[in-house]
């Protein structure tokens, strides 16, 4: 009665006004709704990055698509979490990484910003968002131009956004985050380990 119950649950669960409290768990959490019109249910992952990375998601969806296919079974034994953070933790120490960064930013003294935007932290019903997907062609060469250069596709990437965000921003030097957890060094395993 009150419209399409896919697009009612993502109203219901828009990011710009519902958030999970990191404070409590679960930070994963699936919202169900049956969808009789349509004679199914519908489902929406609701996550934190905290809980799950890209890897992580797509695995999830893979067993999660497995499961509902009946072929559960033929899934590959699970990862745990706990392997890959092990193997993380043999690196550098904390005060390593500290060192690393303060030398590195030492002459960075205001942060970059796109078009100058500053206050970005309202409830977020000023922001408008694009989306545009790649040419599969285009994602096939931009994979092979990484391997060609020895790095990773996320680098190359990182790389294509800082220049992007430099113009943006009118900045020559460009400083930015990202969440990065190295699976590529995780070990064996790393890369189907929920976490």
């Amino acid at each position: 009665a009150q419209g399409p119950v896919l697009e009612q649950l993502q109203a219901r669960f828009d990011p710009r006004h519902y958030r999970l409290d990191l404070s409590r768990a679960p930070l994963l959490q699936l919202a169900c709704a049956a969808d009789p019109g349509q004679q199914r249910w519908l489902g929406l992952l609701l996550f934190h990055h905290l809980a799950l990375d890209h890897s992580s998601l797509e695995v999830l969806v893979e067993e999660i698509s497995a499961v509902l296919q009946g072929t559960a079974g033929q899934l590959p034994a699970p990862a745990p979490y706990r392997n890959y953070v092990a193997q993380a933790r043999l690196g550098h120490g904390e005060e390593q990484h500290q060192a690393f960064f303060r030398e590195m930013l030492a002459d960075i003294d205001e942060p970059t910003l796109a078009f100058g935007l500053q206050d970005v932290q309202r409830d977020g019903s000023g922001i408008r968002e694009r989306q545009l997907r790649l040419d599969p062609a285009l994602c096939r060469r931009l994979r092979e131009q990484a391997r060609h250069l020895g790095v990773s596709l996320a680098s190359l990437l990182h790389l294509a956004w800082g220049r992007v965000l430099g113009q943006l921003a009118g900045r020559d030097d460009v400083v930015f985050g990202t969440v990065l957890l190295g699976r590529m060094q995780g070990g064996a395993g790393a890369d189907r380990a929920l976490g």
